[in-house]
């Protein structure tokens, strides 16, 4: 199984995940897909059919047998009054048991949208911390840069450095510029101070 990774979320690979384990406790490390994939909605409402399906059998398998009897009037009578209450008993704590897990299911699927909206944000806060790590980088090239330029005294590298440095667009411009141009650029940031 080849292993896909969202690319905004490189930085964020070998880097501890605190509740990592336990969400794998509860999410598991399996997953269905395509058309075998089902939700545990899907299973639940599957075994409540069945059940229902089993109870038709058998009150039809009742039906059959009774059919033509004399006794089924008396058998009727003489049924224990214990069994139905634990009948409907059974069959309401097991209603109760399916709807607890129903709920649990659509908990837990609710939880898996938040997982996957987290999941989002958290490329977006990559990409952002990838740019501000690669941003820094380059605001402490400024200044380098800047003396290769000839023809600039130490009072003007300092200068344009940090009017360069000071601003984030004007790394980003400083730094797509072609060669020819930066000279230029850097009188023209120089130009206002020297008026002065």
């Amino acid at each position: 199984m080849e292993y896909i990774s969202h690319p905004n979320a490189t930085s964020l690979r070998n880097k501890p995940f605190p509740l990592f384990d336990e969400l794998g406790g509860i999410f598991g490390k399996d997953r269905a897909s395509e058309n075998e994939s089902a939700s545990a909605l899907d299973a639940l409402e599957e075994l409540e059919e069945e059940d229902k399906d089993m109870e038709l059998e058998q009150v039809h398998e009742l039906s059959i047998e009774d059919e033509g009897t004399p006794a089924t009037q008396s058998r009727q009578i003489k049924t224990p009054p214990s069994a139905a209450p634990a009948s409907t008993r059974t069959k309401k704590a097991r209603t109760e048991t399916i709807e607890a897990l129903k709920d649990f299911s659509r908990k837990l699927e609710k939880m898996s949208g938040l997982m996957e909206n987290a999941s989002e944000h958290i490329g977006r806060l990559a990409s952002f911390f990838k740019h501000e790590s690669e941003s820094v980088e380059r605001r402490m090239q400024v200044t380098s840069e800047v003396m290769k330029i000839g023809g600039l005294t130490a009072t003007q590298v300092l200068l344009a450095s940090k009017k360069i440095t000071l601003n984030p667009l004007e790394v980003d411009f400083f730094f797509s510029l072609p060669d020819d141009y930066i000279y230029a650029y850097v009188q023209g940031l120089l130009l206002p101070d020297e008026a002065n």
